[in-house]
């Protein structure tokens, strides 16, 4: 019996390109995934989980200029999201820039704070 390779359609909205791109990313295609965010963006321009994956994927392809501001962007649509805060800071001690880190790390731990207050 031989193997076929199922047929994978193209993502038609936003939530298809961030999966794709999110599997592409969790396998070191980073390249790919910013791809794939970049037209989640395009599809969807508030789309604050597509900055942030595409933020992440730009940290792990050695670009932190553009990290930063994917996720900086990310948090200006979703500041409550406090994962956000978190990436940004350590995209930020990479970036020799240690007072920003320690802000966001700082704000990070306050809405941690928060969420667990209620």
């Amino acid at each position: 019996m031989a193997f076929q390779r199922r047929h994978i359609e193209e993502p038609t909205d936003a939530a298809g390109f961030i999966d794709r791109g999110n599997r592409y990313s969790r396998n070191g295609v980073y390249h790919k995934a910013i791809e794939d965010y970049t037209k989640a963006i395009e599809l969807d321009p508030e789309s604050d989980d597509a900055y942030y994956n595409r933020g992440c994927s730009w940290y792990e392809a050695g670009k932190n200029t553009e990290s930063i501001a994917d996720l900086t962007r990310a948090i200006e649509l979703n500041p409550m999201a406090d994962h956000y805060f978190g990436q940004r800071a350590i995209v930020y001690i990479f970036d020799d820039r240690p007072d920003l880190a320690q802000a966001d790390e700082d704000v990070c731990q306050e809405l941690r704070i928060r969420a667990q207050e209620g």
